[in-house]
């Protein structure tokens, strides 16, 4: 993969100064050279109101030379109408910005498995991938947890998203969760991290170059989130800028 079209697929996340409002993170994350942003649709004050109209955030984007390539939906969760209602217009407002992938999300492994196929249906139309997600302390922590939901659900149309940094923070290597998980992967979030902590890029215990060489192996041709949740934050943009030189300098 050439320098120019490694660029078009590293996208940052919010999670990386989540203080920030929209306008200044935007413009914050263009200085350093990224051109696609991850969206979330709460905690992070850059989060968009998903009730909003969709263009005036498209147009607030192209103002910093921004687009948006994926988007976290709101949780599904036991009052299963309800959230799963939110949870689909989230996904046709996803689409509306043009995020080609949205993050599915449940509070517990039986609703991710009840939910999934209703989701899924009522999305059928929408031009968005739907990707389940590991978390550190969420119900999808572990190998087992994904190999639960992803069975209960049993659906192909439903694809995985391999969280690195989560996974590295469980004792999981990517290696093996990429074996599990396999030709699903339709999104991938990177960290270098020592244990459970973010740490800049190639400084750690995650070997990122061979992470993007065997990705590059099994045909992967999706986008790579950038993510940076330093101890001292106030380097975090640095960190960033660092991030992004060293992965077209040293993963091509």
């Amino acid at each position: 993969m050439s320098p120019a079209s490694l660029t078009d697929k590293l996208v940052v996340s919010p999670c990386s100064n989540p203080e920030m409002p929209l306008d200044e993170a935007l413009a914050a994350y263009s200085q350093i050279g990224f051109t696609r942003f991850e969206v979330f649709t709460s905690w992070a004050k850059s989060a968009f109101d998903v009730d909003r109209d969709p263009a005036g955030y498209v147009e607030h984007g192209r103002r910093y030379g921004m687009s948006f390539a994926s988007m976290h939906l709101p949780p599904v969760g036991d009052d299963l109408a309800d959230s799963l209602d939110a949870a689909v217009r989230a996904a046709r407002f996803a689409e509306a910005i043009g995020a080609g992938v949205v993050l599915f999300k449940a509070t517990s492994r039986p609703s991710y498995i009840r939910a999934a196929g209703r989701f899924l249906d009522a999305t059928e139309g929408v031009r968005v991938t739907p990707v389940l997600q590991n978390h550190a302390g969420s119900p999808i922590s572990s190998l087992d947890d994904f190999r639960e939901v992803i069975g209960g659900i049993g659906d192909p149309r439903m694809k995985s998203l391999l969280e690195v940094g989560h996974f590295h923070a469980v004792g999981v290597g990517w290696r093996e969760a990429a074996d599990l998980l396999g030709d699903s992967i339709a999104l991938v979030h990177i960290k270098d991290q020592i244990a459970a902590q973010s740490v800049p890029f190639g400084t750690g215990e995650i070997d990122l170059p061979a992470l993007f060489a065997h990705m590059r192996s099994v045909g992967y041709t999706g986008d790579y989130v950038v993510e940076m949740e330093v101890q001292d934050r106030q380097n975090t943009l640095r960190y960033l800028s660092d991030a992004r030189r060293y992965i077209l300098e040293r993963c091509l």
